[in-house]
């Protein structure tokens, strides 16, 4: 697209029935979602834009469901080249200790995932409770990222929030973490992470599009100031499929910044190829 490689950190992709349920809780508690495609069909939709590569994103809601998900996202994985696939865990499933093992390793029956995705909205669990160690510990030995969203927007509940986060850091400082939507509304002090933490990356999903559901305070000078400091943290995501507007608003929301193009390039791909180890 234009003359930016672009890589996409933050897309989702379920199968069809889970889709369809995520969707339609959507409608009845977000937005509208403007593009119902199957997995198949966003990937090639994707592509027709000029993305290279694409993080494909997915949780688990209750515990027992892992498993065949990542399965899922393994095999899907195995159909686009350009995907690159994270699992997703519940620290109240029955085989925890052995499906991280099979998710992040690398040997015979393992999945080799690039990390886990969490989303506290729905899973009713703090991320620092002690289940979540096993979690924690098996992303750091197989050097596998963790994408949490953990800010508290568009809605909060009790699990999420900067100083449940930041707890977690404290103890796993050497965290890989991918934290959505620039941390929104608590942007700050996300950005105050990001300094204290060398492993600690921003997603611009959905925060930078002027859309109305996400606060535009992320624009105000001093803010936007901080975010060109940390500009060698800051990820290019959509959260496409699951956005109640055009696409290419995402794409013009990133070229559109006032900032040097040497920055845009960061965030659209060279950030992200460093963060996954991408080709």
């Amino acid at each position: 697209m234009d003359m930016f490689k672009i890589i996409d950190a933050h897309v989702h992709a379920f199968p069809s029935k889970l889709f369809n349920a995520i969707w339609a809780y959507f409608e009845r508690h977000y937005w509208h979602v403007q593009y119902k495609l199957d997995a198949d069909a966003i990937i090639a939709f994707l592509k027709a834009r000029g993305i290279l590569h694409v993080v494909i994103l997915n949780y688990a809601h209750e515990p027992g469901m892992s498993r065949a998900l990542n399965d899922w996202t393994k095999e899907f994985s195995r159909r686009h080249e350009c995907v690159h696939p994270l699992g997703t865990i519940h620290p109240r499933d029955p085989w925890l200790e052995d499906e991280l093992d099979r998710v992040l390793g690398t040997g015979d029956g393992c999945l080799d995932l690039g990390g886990l995705k969490i989303q506290l909205l729905v899973t009713d669990f703090d991320p620092g409770i002690r289940r979540m160690d096993a979690v924690y510990e098996a992303l750091l030995e197989h050097e596998k990222i963790i994408v949490m969203h953990a800010g508290t927007g568009p809605i909060a509940n009790e699990h999420v929030g900067i100083g449940k986060v930041r707890a977690v850091l404290d103890r796993y400082p050497r965290l890989r973490l991918q934290v959505p939507h620039l941390g929104c509304f608590e942007y700050n002090e996300f950005l105050d992470l990001v300094e204290d933490f060398s492993n600690v990356y921003l997603d611009t999903a959905m925060v930078l599009v002027d859309h109305g559901l996400f606060d535009g305070k992320v624009k105000e000078e001093a803010l936007f100031d901080r975010l060109v400091e940390l500009q060698d943290r800051l990820l290019f995501g959509s959260d496409f499929p699951n956005i109640p507007y055009d696409y290419h608003l995402s794409i013009e929301s990133i070229k559109g910044l006032p900032v040097e193009e040497s920055m845009k390039r960061k965030i659209f791909s060279e950030n992200a190829t460093n963060f996954y180890r991408l080709p």
